[in-house]
C-alpha cells in the first residue's frame, strides 16, 4: 500500500482535529464501538480519491465493498477530559471486514491506550517546528 509518511499523516491529523480542516484525500472520521477509539477512512486508490474529490461532506467519503482492498483506517484514541489524541496505526486493507480487527483493538487498548490514558505511557509529540 502506498500511503504518506507517518509525519504527513500526523500533519493532516493535527489539521483535522485542531484546526478543523478535513483533508480532501481523507474520508469519514468516526468513533468506533470501543471507546475511546476512532478512525479516519483512508485509501490508496486513485479511483476512490477521484470520487471523494467530488464529495463535499467528508462523512460521505467511504470505500465501497467492491473496493475493500483499498479500505484503510487511521486508528486513534481520544482522551476526552484532556482533549488530546493519540495516533495509533493504519489498519487494512479490508479494514471493515478483517476478522483480526476486534482482537487488534483489544491489544491496542491494553498495551497502549489504557497506559496512555493513565499517564503511564508518554508518547512523542512533535513540536510545532518539527521536521522529520
Amino acid at each position: 500500500m502506498n500511503l504518506p509518511a507517518w509525519h504527513d499523516l500526523y500533519v493532516d491529523f493535527y489539521n483535522l482535529k485542531v484546526c478543523d480542516i478535513h483533508p480532501s484525500h481523507w474520508g469519514r472520521d468516526a468513533s468506533l464501538w470501543q471507546v475511546p477509539f476512532g478512525h479516519v477512512q483512508l485509501t490508496d486508490s486513485r479511483v476512490v480519491l477521484l470520487r471523494w474529490s467530488k464529495i463535499g461532506d467528508p462523512f460521505k467519503r467511504t470505500v465501497k465493498d467492491s473496493e475493500s482492498e483499498h479500505d484503510l483506517w487511521l486508528l486513534y484514541a481520544q482522551d476526552l477530559p484532556e482533549n488530546r489524541y493519540l495516533m495509533l496505526s493504519v489498519f487494512g486493507p479490508h479494514a471493515h471486514k478483517d476478522s483480526r480487527f476486534q482482537s487488534y483493538i483489544r491489544t491496542l487498548k491494553v498495551d497502549i491506550v489504557d497506559p496512555w490514558l493513565d499517564g503511564r505511557l508518554h508518547c512523542f509529540e512533535p513540536p510545532e517546528d518539527y521536521e522529520p
